[in-house]
């Protein structure tokens, strides 16, 4: 139960920084007299954009069960493969298809007109994205490794120098 606590802090976390990401862009970009989208409390729960949350949370449990099994250990393992088919599908699977849906939409809009509803795009990560996920997602479990007198048995890997 404490992993995930550590996973859905870290999923939570990715989503806080994406909102302060959002509302500076949108500043940013009031400022130049462009028009964007205004952030809202649904941007808190949006997919896509920096961090990848995603990759935050399935990081974040890796980072612990390597932390606490061993980085040897088959749980490590598993928890590895999974952050990886995770992060891989996000950058080859649907960053590919919210491209082809922004084509196609600009097709169905340009053939049927503007008077339809709207599909919803799938948003995919690109690697900075990913990266920045990464990040966020092993500096949380290393923070509650470290600080959280949740994991009393682990032993910091600092104090081993």
């Amino acid at each position: 139960m404490r992993i995930i606590v550590v996973c859905i802090c870290a999923w939570f976390t990715a989503q806080v920084i994406k909102v302060i990401l959002n509302t500076i862009k949108y500043f940013i970009d009031k400022a130049k007299g462009n028009v964007t989208k205004k952030v809202t409390i649904g941007t808190l729960f949006k997919l896509g954009g920096m961090p990848s949350s995603h990759t935050a949370t399935v990081i974040s449990l890796s980072t612990c069960i390597g932390a606490l099994e061993g980085f040897d250990s088959t749980m490590f393992a598993v928890a590895g493969v999974f952050a990886f088919i995770t992060m891989f599908d996000a950058f080859m699977v649907r960053l590919p298809v919210e491209k082809l849906t922004e084509a196609f939409l600009v097709v169905r809009e340009a053939v049927l007109g503007k008077d339809i509803k709207a599909l919803k795009k799938v948003e995919g990560h690109t690697i900075p994205e990913i990266i920045g996920g990464f990040i966020t997602g092993a500096g949380i479990a290393l923070l509650f490794l470290e600080y959280s007198p949740l994991f009393p048995e682990y032993v910091s890997i600092f104090q081993q120098f």
